[in-house]
């Protein structure tokens, strides 16, 4: 098995939203407060869609080198900070990686891909934004190196 990283292009379109759909249903069912929309797959079609046409939003996929299949994806969002230093910082919005891909370091390499792209973009830092309840995201993130840098706190309308 050999994995590449590269940036998302229209070809990649559908298989990169099932992965982001998926994602979304994965969080529905680590907490319920995720609960995902009705027609979430037409949504992915567009969130990916649309990122894609964004300069200040990227996405790369991991591939399997033999047999073309996109095992895994990270999105990012380049956010300027207005009143802090630095003032770009990268947030990883959505990672998913194949089931039968995990603990094979596909997550690894499309964060620090992703960092990279990040950098060349003129980011500063690099952020995530996952639901709190995700200990398997918590885990990674902190295996990382990343720490807290601020909370989020709701209240059902």
């Amino acid at each position: 098995m050999r994995i590449t990283v590269r940036k998302a292009g229209e070809g990649d379109v559908v298989e990169v939203a099932t992965l982001i759909a998926r994602l979304k249903s994965l969080n529905e069912e680590l907490d319920p407060h995720f609960k995902v929309v009705h027609d979430i797959d037409s949504i992915a079609l567009d969130y990916v869609e649309n990122t894609l046409k964004q300069d200040n939003a990227f996405i790369l996929v991991a591939e399997d080198s033999d047999n073309g299949t996109i095992v895994g994806i990270i999105r990012v969002e380049i956010v300027d900070r207005l009143f802090y230093e630095p003032r770009l910082k990268a947030v990883v919005t959505d990672i998913y990686v194949r089931p039968r891909y995990r603990r094979k370091r596909v997550g690894i390499l499309l964060l620090e891909k992703a960092a990279e792209e990040a950098r060349r973009r003129g980011a500063g830092i690099i952020t995530a934004v996952y639901p709190a309840d995700n200990v398997i995201a918590a885990s990674f993130y902190e295996k990382m190196g990343f720490t807290r840098l601020q909370e989020e706190v709701y209240k059902p309308l």
